[in-house]
């Protein structure tokens, strides 16, 4: 049996590290410090990375199984492996934004998380055919939560995530970057001096408006 080379370069990212670097420098300042940054001091970004860092994994070289399988059930959704994609709002990553994600989590057998306050519909996403959860958050009133629940419900959203430790705290210890509700064209004149350095970032943006 040929063996893969384990050192061949991988075409996307190797960890995570490597991936956030590459967002570094292909994004706009504004939208990269939205991602990375928490609210305030940052201390719960901290602690979620120091808790990873108490992971240890111990690969076993003798006596391997024959058939090996990460598949696990949540929920009542099968899933390739016990990784599922976190809601993440107001995505100015890529103009596909969530329905981008979506289709990467249905490649991958996985569940997409669809954020309560997503650039993308919820029919949108779930159009891509990704088992999908819609994350609520306690805001407004009964009726309003009902008519979101659903609304998603009808959509084929599969489960939901209720955000209940959530505020609407926007303020971080070393500066706010700005993060806009959607990215259109007004918004990207406005941005434009933030955002003139990142060509690709811009052009691919705006190919949606030819």
């Amino acid at each position: 049996m040929k063996l893969e080379n384990p050192w061949k370069q991988n075409p996307w990212f190797k960890s995570v590290a490597v991936a956030q670097e590459r967002a570094r420098k292909r994004l706009p300042e504004p939208v990269y410090g939205a991602l990375v940054a928490g609210s305030e001091r940052g201390q719960s970004v901290a602690d979620n990375q120091a808790a990873f860092v108490e992971l240890d994994l111990a690969p076993h070289v003798v006596g391997p199984c024959a058939e090996r399988s990460q598949a696990t059930p949540v929920f009542g959704q099968a899933i390739s492996s016990p990784v599922i994609i976190s809601p993440t709002g107001v995505q100015a990553v890529h103009p596909d934004g969530e329905v981008a994600v979506a289709r990467a989590a249905a490649a991958r057998g996985t569940i997409m998380g669809l954020s309560n306050f997503a650039s993308k519909s919820v029919e949108e996403v779930t159009a891509t055919g990704a088992t999908t959860f819609f994350q609520m958050y306690w805001t407004g009133d009964r009726d309003t939560m009902i008519q979101r629940t659903t609304r998603a419900r009808q959509a084929g959203v599969k489960g939901l995530i209720a955000t209940l430790d959530w505020s609407f705290s926007t303020g971080r210890d070393w500066g706010s970057p700005e993060i806009p509700e959607k990215v259109d064209l007004k918004t990207m004149v406005r941005m434009a001096p933030k955002v003139v350095t990142k060509p690709r970032w811009l052009w691919q943006f705006g190919q949606q408006y030819r």
